[in-house]
């Protein structure tokens, strides 16, 4: 199993807009057989942060996401918008 987390943060005013297509990448990616879960939670304390949960078969399965045609969509509407990312990687260990 492998886990990867992180945090987005886009603009406040860019979040609706945001969020919409961030529904949409998470339900592609669970189409993919090494995604093994894929959850969103938007951050009460601070409008505009997201943070997500992902968990893969192996490593090879997200760098199969990773290079997923959606993912490349994602990445250019995402781009311009995100002002911070923060990921994490690691093995599941439970």
């Amino acid at each position: 199993m492998y886990v990867v987390a992180v945090n987005l943060v886009v603009a406040p005013e860019n979040a609706a807009k945001f969020e919409e297509r961030l529904k949409l990448h998470a339900k592609n990616s669970l189409t993919q057989s090494g995604c093994h879960a894929f959850s969103v939670s938007r951050d009460h304390d601070a409008a505009g942060s997201y943070h997500l949960w992902e968990v893969y078969k192996d490593a090879d399965a997200f760098e199969e996401h990773k290079n997923a045609d959606f993912m490349a969509d994602f990445r250019e509407f995402s781009g311009p918008l995100v002002l911070n990312r923060v990921l994490a990687t690691g093995d599941g260990i439970a």
